[in-house]
């Protein structure tokens, strides 16, 4: 498993999308049928960027290839649980964690265990 440990900041989304890309490359290199490397790149770009916008610092990315399929998880400090919203077509924000819920194959998150603070958004994609 890869993972790449970032600042809370906004440049955090693209770095990493880019990292994320770069390294299911490398899976779906050796697997014909593997998952679309564009929708791992969004949902990962959506889960960071959640957890830049609204948990707190720092964010892990990490990255596991088992055969086609892959799982990303994304760690932050925030206690709170995501929440899918269903917002109107004039608003600018606030699709991320229903996109990852409408494109994922599966998704979820997982509160750290106290004393500790923080939660892991993961989410899988199957491979064709």
């Amino acid at each position: 498993m890869a993972r790449l440990v970032l600042d809370a900041h906004l440049s955090a989304v693209s770095t990493a999308r880019h990292w994320v890309s770069r390294e299911v490359a490398h899976c779906t290199a050796t697997c014909p049928g593997a998952v679309d490397e564009d929708l791992v790149e969004l949902l990962t770009s959506e889960a960071v960027a959640n957890a830049v916008r609204h948990g707190a610092g720092p964010v892990s990315v990490e990255v596991h290839c088992a055969g086609q399929d892959v799982h990303v998880a994304v760690t932050d400090a925030s206690p709170a649980t995501p929440v899918v919203r269903h917002v109107g077509v004039e608003a600018t924000g606030g699709r991320g964690v229903a996109l990852i819920d409408q494109l994922a194959t599966r998704w979820g998150c997982e509160l750290a265990d106290p004393p500790a603070v923080g939660r892991t958004v993961w989410f899988q994609l199957a491979g064709s």
